[in-house]
């Protein structure tokens, strides 16, 4: 079942035809001039009062006549409802019968006249008559800000003392019409089902535009594939839901629903003629579209299969899939067939994962659904869906088919070169007594797992194997067909091993605590006066990554002081304590570094909030609902304070809605809506997490095993050069082994501090803007200006080098903010007023921010 607070299309309806209903009658019973006011309203066991399309006409014409003024969010609400069922009914009832067309659109009719009765009364302020009338999509953005802004408590003044109690809540019920037989089909359960195969071709395009994105390098396959992967599970729940609630007396089963569906759109159109059986297809061409609409074809192509699978086989290909044909050209035929050796060629590489229980790493939906057809021989709607949604994407990457695969071992093989590094810089050390073993076996676990699925085919010895035990000829297949042929299970599997990296190399540097000491000494370099520039990209980068509250314990520190205490809260490290009469380090231990102070380091924590939310399901393998009430309600709720905090307090009433819209960024409205609401729309939902794990790709990408490596190069060239200072100061001692070199950081901190407390008690600093600095200090920038000029912008290089967002790598290292912010509104703007309803002048208008003219 859908989560509760996602409103596909018929439950958006039913909301907004109910919310107006339960507003008509509670105000019009109130109204003398209301046929039924001095009649009890009796809610039913559900506590909603049932009221029938012509009674609810009678309360607008009573709502009409009286003095109540009616709220824009009213009429925005009803007339929404009206434009949802007629977009969903055209493409069936647009064509062939007029009387089933008056029939349908009964309810429509209604609703539309109880519009045109009230919507005089929604302006207190007299019309100007030398205004222009407004324009249909200057009304609907009207209609909008209404939807938008509006808060609830505007609703209940127009009914004048009631309270809670006083309302009874009103369900509209259609009036069937049961005088034809022929029209039966025609009720509201069938206009659910038309609602579920609107959202389901909604959902296709979304997803179609998110892989023209990925081919177009827009977007990376990591945010492709995440976002396929859970609209899928919303289509499952979706479709399980609507089957579960279709009445008994209808043909049952999932199958039947598309038959049906494509039954009655042949009757609507008058086309009753036989299925194009002679070109291999089991409907008529000339329903072609709606076929394809119904998802019929792919439903052919799995049955099809089915008896092909059987025990102790492998089944075979069909033909060979040719990338380079035009498939704009081809005609309905020429596209099953070709569907029909792109589905074939596959499913004999799902048969063997289910056959030999091949342990993929994480799964996607698609090959999960497959799996389980393989296992149960069960077509199903979803699967039907699934399946187009895996033509879709070969059909817009048919010129590169294998692009996905070749970002896949791109990926891999940069994960294998960091993880080789980090293996040679082990060698170079003792192993550290705070790092777990753990976490190196983590490392070989993820290497292990590139070297199996990425620079090896684990499917090719497994087929072979197989074929010889059942003296099968083994057909040709290419390397990695799973993965070549299925984008989303690349795409899956590129984030599992990015998210394993990440959290892996978090806790390599949180552990060492390398990188956060250098940007102590960063800091404190950069406040040197004279001398060269000390620029370190790479560090700035993963200062603005963890935030620097995060990094330095609040802002940056100004002085050797500051910054010694902020390190050693950081570290858990305290001086003070050690000085101590009765402090533990005695024999002037005190200066030595705390060989156990990682421990209670500040850890460094994922700040991809998208990303957190997916890295159950992608990281460890947990099958457990990701997209929960929970879940969504934090990640956007989060969202929302942040759109708050950038625009401040929303403003209210109806002349500041009009305003809000066309100033307000889309991803803005959609926090205050879910903060008005608390429900949205799944298409809302899937644009906002195209759009968020987007801006997400520098982050997860970043290299923390690299920064670790360049840390500890860093530090012992400051080692070598200082070591006799060191060795002065604070005796050969200093340093217990190499594994605790970052804690020179902070002896460079305690001579830092030294020598300004030395220069003001000597009265050096005592002129206006005059600072005593530490030669340690400047010998620390010279070495660090040096080392950074070439290795300064490592991660940075890599970066660019490997995420497709180059807009966003801009945003990370300091520019390209405009670039950033147009490019994601204008693609989540259009999917964000679809499922509002809008028109397209009108969400053109949203999008850009242009009034419409």
């Amino acid at each position: 079942m859908l989560p509760g607070f996602l409103r596909d299309s018929y439950k958006q309806y039913k909301d907004d035809t109910d919310w107006f209903a339960t507003w008509l009658v509670n105000v019009a019973k109130r109204s003398p001039q209301d046929p039924g006011s001095n009649v009890e309203l009796s809610a039913a066991a559900d506590n909603k009062y049932a009221t029938t399309v012509s009674q609810l006409l009678a309360h607008g014409k009573a709502v009409a006549k009286s003095a109540i003024d009616v709220p824009a969010s009213v009429l925005a609400r009803a007339r929404r409802a009206i434009k949802l069922r007629n977009d969903v009914t055209s493409h069936y009832l647009g064509k062939g019968d007029v009387a089933s067309n008056r029939r349908h659109a009964h309810f429509v009719l209604v609703l539309e006249e109880i519009c045109e009765l009230l919507e005089w009364k929604t302006s207190k302020e007299k019309k100007d008559g030398k205004q222009p009338p407004p324009t249909d999509a200057q009304a609907w953005l009207n209609r909008f800000a209404a939807l938008t802004v509006e808060e609830a408590e505007d609703i209940p003044e127009s009914i004048a003392a009631a309270t809670s109690k006083d309302i009874v809540k009103v369900e509209v019920v259609e009036e069937e019409n049961t005088e034809e037989g022929r029209d039966a089909h025609l009720s509201e359960a069938y206009f659910r089902l038309l609602c579920l195969f609107h959202d389901l071709e909604n959902w296709r395009a979304f997803i179609s535009q998110t892989w023209t994105e990925y081919r177009d390098l827009k977007i990376d396959l990591m945010t492709a594939s995440v976002v396929t992967d859970n609209a899928l599970q919303l289509a499952r729940d979706l479709i399980n839901e609507v089957v579960d609630r279709w009445p008994h007396e209808l043909p049952g089963g999932q199958m039947s629903l598309q038959e049906l569906l494509y039954e009655n759109a042949c009757l609507a159109r008058g086309v009753i003629e036989p299925p194009s059986t002679e070109l291999g297809m089991t409907f008529n061409e000339k329903m072609a579209d709606v076929a394809d609409w119904a998802y019929v074809p792919t439903a052919t192509l799995l049955n099809s299969f089915v008896p092909v699978m059987q025990k102790d086989t492998l089944p075979g290909c069909f033909g060979t899939y040719d990338p380079q044909a035009d498939r704009a050209n081809m005609n309905a035929p020429e596209k099953f067939n070709e569907d029909k050796l792109i589905l074939l060629e596959l499913l004999p590489g799902f048969c063997v994962v289910e056959m030999f229980n091949v342990p993929i790493p994480v799964k996607d939906e698609i090959t999960r659904g497959f799996v389980e057809f393989a296992r149960d021989k069960q077509v199903s709607l979803w699967l039907c869906f699934a399946a187009q949604i895996l033509l879709d994407t070969y059909h817009i990457m048919r010129r590169s088919r294998l692009s996905a695969f070749d970002d896949l071992r791109m990926s891999g093989l940069r994960i294998a070169r960091v993880i080789e590094d980090f293996w040679k810089l082990s060698k170079t050390h003792p192993q550290p007594r705070f790092w777990p073993k753990e976490g190196d076996e983590e490392i070989k676990r993820i290497r292990d797992c590139v070297s199996t699925f990425i620079e090896q085919d684990s499917l090719q010895p497994i087929r072979r194997a197989a074929a010889q035990e059942i003296s099968h000829d083994l057909s040709e297949h290419p390397d990695h067909l799973l993965f070549s042929r299925n984008p989303v299970l690349s795409g899956t599997l590129m984030m599992h091993l990015n998210l394993r990296m990440q959290t892996v190399g978090q806790g390599l540097v949180t552990q060492w605590y390398d990188v956060q000491q250098l940007a102590f000494l960063y800091n404190l370099a950069q406040q040197v006066p004279g001398g060269p520039k000390l620029v370190w990209p790479d560090i700035e980068v993963f200062i603005k990554i963890h935030s620097e509250s995060r990094i330095f314990v609040g802002d940056r520190p100004k002085d050797a002081s500051q910054s010694l205490n902020r390190l050693e809260i950081a570290t858990g490290i305290s001086s003070a304590a050690r000085f101590a009469c009765n402090s533990r380090h005695r024999g002037g231990a005190f200066h030595r570094p705390d060989t156990d102070g990682s421990q209670n380091a500040r850890a460094l924590q994922p700040t991809t909030k998208v990303a957190n939310l997916f890295r159950p399901l992608y990281m460890s393998g947990d099958s457990s609902r990701v997209i929960s009430h929970a879940s969504v309600e934090k990640l956007l709720d989060e969202l929302s304070a942040e759109a708050t905090a950038k625009t401040g307090k929303p403003k209210k009433g109806k002349k500041a809605a009009k305003e809000l819209v066309l100033s307000a960024k889309p991803q803005q409205l959609l926090g205050r809506k879910w903060s008005n609401t608390h429900n949205i729309g799944p298409l809302q939902l899937l644009a906002l997490i195209k759009s968020k794990l987007s801006e997400e790709e520098p982050v997860i990408l970043f290299n923390y095993f690299g920064m670790h490596k360049r840390a500890v190069e860093l530090l012992r060239l400051i080692r070598d050069k200082e070591h006799h200072k060191f060795s002065q100061y604070f005796t050969a001692g200093y340093m217990p082994d190499e594994s605790m070199i970052s804690n020179i950081v902070i002896l460079v901190h305690h001579v830092a501090r030294g020598s300004a407390m030395s220069g003001q008690q000597l009265g050096l600093a005592s002129g206006r803007g005059s600072q005593v600095v530490s030669r340690i200090v400047v010998s620390c920038r010279d070495v660090m200006s040096a080392y950074l000029k070439k290795n300064g912008d490592a991660a940075c290089r890599e970066l660019r080098t490997f995420c497709k967002n180059k807009a966003q790598v801009k945003v990370l290292m300091g520019s390209g903010d405009d670039l950033r912010d147009r490019d994601a509104d204008e693609s989540f703007g259009y999917w964000f007023g679809l499922e509002e309803v809008l028109g397209p002048t009108a969400m053109a208008s949203l999008v850009t921010g242009i009034p419409a003219a």
